[in-house]
């Protein structure tokens, strides 16, 4: 695969012979050299967007270029590429999305538009690609191949079967299919999984990996059924595992699990080779990303617990390009988009200038052409009919069952991985009472893609003291999520972000104390980098004041409602046991 199609052959080919001049050169550069790990004095040339060749110290040209460009010394390094992201996580649209982590070094991603996907369909993934024709650097897509997540669980705006995917095969930048979560499908061969890995395949394009915590033959059964890789392992024996088999490991560092990494770079050790090693971030928002960086912050994380900067740099540059099977980006060489940054030092800090085709994208560390996007006009994609008032809130007791009954309780040892406790629970005028404990709260789900499903759970440990906390960001099927002690803050929650087109809102005694605003399909801001920051660091703070105040709770409603997860989640539908594809009760009688 190529990043640039129909290069002018023969233009090259004349500049490299020296018989014409080159567009420009980047001189005076410490140039790091990722196929052979070395790194050594050298001037670069470059021809329409495409680098000619690398000149070590003394050597010269017949044909000197038109324009050169004096690095004073710096490190040139490829442009990094985040192997798997969701753009929608940022909670900026792409062109907003690629001008911030331009900045962090970033010329190329590989995105996954599974999140929009589940709330628009096909039309949503399109105006993800189309957008993205907009941005500075170059953004790839992978058709979702699970929308929902996992059928029959849950009520998504949309559903994909193996056509809807081929028809988007047919877009610009399309490149593979995006990752198969539903390893259970995928394993036990079901038509419907089957068929989607196949189309992927038959197109010969790239097929993306989802399995956390396979292992033995159900891993073995994955990788044979199509997915080349994996970016969901969580202990560094996952990682050993399928490197050893021969999967491309995406090491993970996103906003919901900064703290992963060392566990996942133990999985590397004692290996000679690590080609099939790269990183990605996943889910990470722009507030994240203006203060700590994009897989620019990843390396420094990674340096800093021992990995060679040179190996972390091949991690996120050489490595992805060849997982995707692209030959001429990752590295600077003849033949290669001129993709670069210029580093002051090799230790994850953001370039001072990044060229993306062979032009200045950044200068002195910001944009060239750091324009004002303009505001989209958005369909509001929040339909909630059934909350028809505070009442729907509340968990009605089965009949006849005295003053107490046998609740099923949603917890969690602190991961994303949530399980059930039957737990007695009193029962006042009919419905479950949880006022005498303070470490429980309710939890609900409602479609709100224009059904009218909904349900109510009883949750122990979220860390809510008082209030509601709700989102439309509710991974994957973004259905709205409300986690609250008394049904008029969720009331008051819901009717907030139906109004605004969904988003993030804290709730206090009915009233509201933040909202941030995500119009564009409930996931979104059409505003840029620096704008969605403010708003994001203002409802987190409002949303700690509800939680004891605990930092980081604005994204723990996210995974709730994960389907494909291997645990227990709340859906639309019931309460899901995701390792054993069934619902489970909601009382014990």
């Amino acid at each position: 695969m190529q990043a640039v199609k129909n290069k002018d052959r023969s233009r090259l080919i004349a500049a490299a012979m020296q018989q014409i001049p080159c567009d420009l050169t980047v001189e005076n550069v410490k140039f790091v050299n990722v196929i052979t790990g070395e790194i050594y004095p050298a001037s670069v040339d470059i021809l329409d967007g495409i680098v000619i060749r690398v000149r070590e110290e003394g050597e010269t040209t017949e044909a000197p270029s038109k324009e050169t460009y004096d690095a004073q010394g710096r490190y040139m390094v490829p442009g990094f590429i985040d192997t798997h992201l969701h753009i929608e996580s940022t909670m900026m649209v792409p062109e907003n999305f690629a001008r911030a982590v331009a900045r962090c070094g970033s010329t190329a991603v590989m995105t996954d538009p599974h999140e929009i996907g589940n709330v628009m369909g096909i039309d949503g993934v399109k105006f993800m690609i189309d957008n993205a024709k907009q941005a500075p650097i170059r953004v790839y897509t992978l058709t979702p191949s699970c929308v929902p997540s996992v059928v029959g669980a849950e009520g998504s705006g949309a559903s994909f079967e193996a056509k809807d995917i081929k028809e988007l095969f047919n877009e610009d930048n399309v490149i593979g299919v995006a990752e198969v979560m539903d390893f259970i499908g995928v394993i036990y061969d079901v038509p419907r999984m089957h068929d989607i890995v196949q189309a992927g395949m038959d197109a010969g394009l790239f097929i993306q990996g989802h399995a956390p915590g396979l292992t033995g033959k159900e891993l073995v059964a994955y990788k044979i059924a199509g997915p080349v890789s994996c970016h969901e392992s969580r202990v560094g024996a996952e990682v050993r595992q399928k490197l050893r088999m021969g999967m491309h490991v995406n090491l993970q560092s996103s906003s919901l699990s900064l703290g992963l990494l060392p566990e996942l770079i133990k999985g590397t050790e004692g290996m000679r080779w690590k080609d099939n090693v790269s990183i990605c971030t996943d889910d990470i928002h722009a507030k994240d990303i203006l203060e700590t960086g994009h897989i620019n912050r990843v390396i420094k994380h990674a340096l800093a617990l021992g990995v060679d900067p040179i190996d972390a740099i091949r991690y996120a540059t050489y490595n992805p390009a060849r997982e995707f099977g692209f030959t001429d980006m990752g590295a600077i060489a003849p033949g290669y988009v001129a993709d670069f940054q210029l580093l002051d030092e090799l230790d994850g800090r953001n370039p001072k200038t990044v060229f993306v085709g062979g032009k200045v994208i950044v200068e002195d560390y910001e944009l060239v052409d750091d324009h004002e996007p303009k505001p989209l006009d958005f369909p509001n994609t929040v339909k909630l009919s059934q909350v028809t008032g505070k009442e729907v809130f509340c968990l009605k007791a089965p009949e006849g069952c005295g003053d107490t009954v046998k609740t099923a309780v949603m917890t969690t040892d602190g991961t994303i991985m949530y399980h059930l406790e039957y737990e007695d629970l009193p029962v006042k005028d009919g419905y479950v009472d949880i006022s005498a404990d303070p470490n429980l709260c309710f939890v609900a789900l409602c479609n709100r893609h224009g059904a009218s499903d909904m349900t109510v759970a009883v949750y122990r440990g979220f860390g809510l003291e008082k209030g509601a906390v709700a989102s439309t960001i509710s991974h994957d099927c973004h259905n709205f999520t409300v986690v609250f002690k008394k049904p008029e803050d969720a009331y008051a929650a819901a009717k907030e972000l139906e109004r605004v087109g969904g988003g993030i809102t804290a709730v206090e005694n009915g009233q509201i104390i933040s909202t941030l605003e995500l119009p564009v399909a409930g996931l979104m801001s059409d505003l840029p980098a620096e704008k969605v920051a403010v708003n994001v660091e203002k409802t987190e703070k409002a949303i700690a004041t509800l939680c004891y105040g605990k930092e980081g709770m604005l994204l723990k409603t996210a995974v709730m409602a994960l389907a494909c997860l291997p645990c227990v989640v709340i859906t639309d539908r019931g309460l899901w046991d995701g390792l054993h594809s069934k619902f489970c009760e909601p009382f014990q009688l």
